[in-house]
């Protein structure tokens, strides 16, 4: 098992929004990402009236890059 470090998991800069920063021990930056966002957001497959109502207000589809896709083992 890899050695376990604390990072800092913190919010963007969102113009008027607080920055908001956590402390989080884990094995890989992207483990203490994923604690985080597992607090906050969730993932659901888009069914057809979700993509004809969020299209139609502007929402653009985001394409994940090639290195974003791979998880570290």
């Amino acid at each position: 098992m890899a050695q376990a470090r604390v990072y800092i998991v913190s919010t963007k800069f969102s113009e008027g929004q607080p920055v908001v920063r956590r402390l989080v021990r884990a094995s890989h930056p992207s483990h203490a990402l994923r604690h985080v966002a597992a607090d906050q957001l969730q993932v659901t497959v888009a069914s057809q009236d979700d993509l004809i109502d969020l299209l139609g207000r502007g929402v653009a589809v985001e394409t994940v890059r090639h290195e974003q896709a791979e998880l570290p083992t």
